[in-house]
């Protein structure tokens, strides 16, 4: 099964089919692997037996399927109408008129591009409309409920054709082969169950109709002409032989197709399981016992009686057993069941979907290398319970708020952090969730009530340990900011310091101020009010007219000097009892700092006889203090500029990396609160999560589940355990969408390699 993202305007899930992705309908390319990109006709030269005899039968099952186009369009025409009268809602009402309406409009236009990608099939051309932007790179959005049912119906319809006309098919493939110069093979198949759906869907999606109207447009041409494929596959292998191609082929077996669901069918009884093996050359399954395919005589499981089945297998299997890290072939436990039992049945196809779409999300989950071994091998035993839950409700799959959904997505949301001790069995978060899985699987029984139930009663048990752990967590955040500050505001400190004593010949005891008084006065006003506040900025202004006021030259500036003291004097004091400065430290400084202005003053007087009453710029090379003395801004941004302390260049010998670096950047684009698997010599790899980034000094922080720090790197040092592995980051969406999600590229993947 093929799924890809569906949204508005977009198409996809086939397991026979193109990803069909509508922006220009009148323009066809190919998605994945393209046979060629030229317009090359693939046949024999024109004019040849070859050419002819595609062009005759071309133009034969052309006028068959455009029959039965016709007869599609009237089922539809009656279906709709009749929807439209039940319809619940006038909105549901209106669009199911506007679809009646459009459909009788683009009835023919329709026709005319399934004419046209039917012209392309003939040529081995693929039939895909251009991929669009949103597709590329595998991003994928989950479907929603009907898109879903969408989906599941194509790929349902040529699933059946195939096995229902599997016979004929081969020897269309086998005869076509010869009159084609490219291999013909069931993929590009011209009259192929998948070519045939993907032209439809390709014609009919420029359509912008109420989704149950495309659903029923889908249902009647399944009937009107998936289903009557017979006929056509006759008529084309019939002119083939009469044309001498291979007319020696004889058929490998008769194929007994089982009954449509569009087909009237005989009541039968409510138990669908034959009871004891059925009667030689009886109806289908001829003697055999246990799992049959559809259509080879065995009645469908009913749901009831399916459910009923893979219940008893729930009670049956081991638990060591459903625990192993691969999932359970349900196919192969239903067979030696029904084995057991002496009896025959087969799968509904829609059944066997939700079955193959099951086993292929828990391949996801048992893979996942975000939780640990214990924890997937316990999530692995809610396969069976879940593939219950699908069967009974089909909105399971796209109904995001469904409870065993949300349980699961839960359970794997507590355990992806879980690095599982030695003892595991006896960790807390593990008895917790095997209780979980082992109530799920002793009480589940169709009511998905349970499902609520211990989701409640989990989320309460888990919030109670996530609690303690961000406590812990929290303390350790706020000790390592505490201290990225600290250091930061050392760094700034410095900073300023030097940029206003280096190259200066600063007094003793201005120097003493500086050290014992200023460099810790600006600690705590860069801790306390950061260094974008005011009050930073005043202690920078302050240092900073203290050193100019010994610097400033004398006389010319001895009246702005004495202008400035007052003021001085009483920031000195402020910063003096701000880092609490002995009293006899005090003394002495003060002491000495009048001293200093004192004899700058005396200098003054001696040189002009007194104070000069107007400033007066002094000649010479001492030039103006205000231009040579740094200003408060430059100050700020010198300390801004500092680097910090802890990101030495080539720390650890670790070499910079360019700032375009994939990894460098990274670095940036990393979210609080991801997680990571950190793997280290010789030793196993465990999971943290980013707990902080400590911008100031470009740490980051990583913590384990339970809140304690387990590494702390450097934005360099990051880089580089991305670039090396050393570190990986884990997706911890919820577990099911990611699951979905894989299934999908997945998928695409293996269908575009078989193209």
């Amino acid at each position: 099964m093929v799924l890809v993202r569906l949204s508005r305007g977009q198409w996809g899930l086939c397991e026979a089919g193109r990803v069909v992705l509508m922006e220009n309908p009148d323009k066809v390319v190919a998605i994945g692997k393209r046979l060629s990109d030229s317009s090359e006709d693939r046949r024999a030269p024109a004019g040849s037996p070859s050419v002819m005899i595609l062009d005759a039968l071309q133009q034969q099952v052309s006028g068959q399927l455009h029959e039965q186009l016709k007869r599609m369009y009237a089922r539809t025409d009656d279906s709709l109408f009749a929807m439209a009268e039940r319809a619940h809602g006038q909105a549901e009402q209106d669009g199911l008129f506007q679809a009646l309406r459009l459909l009788r409009v683009e009835r023919r236009n329709i026709s005319a591009r399934f004419s046209g990608y039917l012209q392309n099939a003939f040529e081995l051309k693929e039939i895909a409309p251009p991929k669009t932007d949103r597709e590329s790179g595998g991003s994928l959005s989950l479907v929603q409920n009907d898109e879903l049912e969408q989906m599941v119906a194509v790929d349902t319809m040529v699933a059946n054709a195939r096995r229902d006309y599997s016979q004929p098919l081969s020897e269309l493939c086998l005869r076509l082969g010869s009159l084609y110069r490219n291999k013909v093979y069931e993929k590009n198949l011209p009259l192929g169950p998948g070519v045939l759906c993907d032209a439809f869907v390709a014609a009919a999606w420029p359509l912008d109709i109420h989704i149950r109207a495309r659903l029923t447009l889908l249902k009647k041409f399944e009937q009107e002409v998936i289903q009557q494929l017979g006929k056509v596959y006759e008529v084309a292998n019939r002119l083939l032989v009469e044309h001498g191609i291979l007319p020696d082929l004889r058929p490998q077996g008769k194929v007994k197709q089982g009954p449509r669901r569009g087909d009237a069918t005989p009541p039968r009884e409510p138990q669908s399981v034959v009871e004891g093996p059925a009667p030689a050359g009886g109806a289908g399954a001829q003697g055999v016992v246990g799992l049959v395919p559809f259509g080879a005589g065995a009645v469908p499981l009913a749901t009831g009686d399916l459910l009923a089945h893979l219940g008893a297998l729930q009670d049956q299997v081991p638990a060591e057993s459903a625990s192993g890290l691969k999932p359970l072939d349900v196919g192969n436990l239903l067979q030696h069941y029904l084995v057991q039992r002496n009896q025959a049945a087969s799968l509904d196809r829609a059944d066997g979907e939700v079955i193959k779409l099951v086993e292929m999300l828990f391949s996801f989950i048992v893979e996942d290398r975000n939780l640990a071994q214990p924890a997937k091998a316990l999530l692995g035993r809610l396969q069976l319970p879940l593939l219950r839950v699908a069967i009974a409700d089909k909105s399971f799959f796209s109904k995001g708020g469904h409870p065993a959904r949300k349980l699961l997505n839960e359970l794997a949301d507590a355990a992806t952090g879980w690095q599982p001790p030695e003892a595991y069995d006896r960790d807390p978060l593990y008895r917790e969730m095997q209780a979980v899985v082992e109530r799920v699987q002793a009480e589940f029984n169709q009511d998905v009530g349970l499902f609520e139930e211990l989701l409640s009663h989990f989320r309460e048990q888990v919030s109670r340990q996530r609690t303690r752990a961000e406590l812990l967590e929290k303390r350790i955040v706020d000790e390592a900011d505490s201290r990225a500050r600290a250091e930061a505001a050392r760094v700034r400190v410095s900073a300023v310091l030097e940029a206003l004593t280096s190259g200066r010949d600063l007094p003793p005891v201005v120097n003493e101020w500086l050290e014992k008084v200023w460099r810790q006065s600006l600690f705590l006003t860069c801790v306390k009010s950061g260094p974008d506040s005011e009050a930073w900025s005043s202690e920078v202004r302050a240092v900073r007219d203290l050193v100019w006021s010994v610097e400033a030259p004398m006389p010319a500036y001895a009246r702005q000097l004495q202008a400035l003291l007052p003021s001085l004097q009483a920031r000195l004091r402020e910063s003096a009892r701000a880092v609490s400065l002995a009293h006899i430290d005090a003394r002495h400084l003060f002491g000495g700092l009048k001293e200093v202005y004192r004899q700058r003053f005396d200098s003054a007087r001696a040189a002009t006889g007194q104070v000069p009453a107007q400033r007066e710029t002094p000649s010479g090379n001492g030039g103006d203090p205000e231009q040579e003395f740094p200003a408060v801004e430059e100050l700020e941004q010198a300390a801004e500029q500092a680097g910090p302390a802890g990101e030495p260049a080539g720390e650890g010998g670790l070499a910079p990396l360019a700032e375009d670096d994939p990894h460098w950047q990274q670095t940036f684009r990393l979210g609080q609160g991801s997680w990571f698997e950190l793997r280290r010599s010789d030793h196993e790899g465990f999971r943290c999560r980013l707990a902080a980034v400590i911008r100031d000094i470009e740490q980051f922080i990583f913590v384990n589940r339970n809140g304690a720090k387990v590494a702390q790197f450097s934005r360099l040092e990051l880089a580089h355990a991305l670039r090396s592995g050393q570190l990986l980051p884990l997706d911890d969406g919820m577990l099911f969408e990611r699951a979905l999600q894989s299934v999908i590229g997945r998928s695409r993947y293996w269908r575009e390699e078989k193209l």
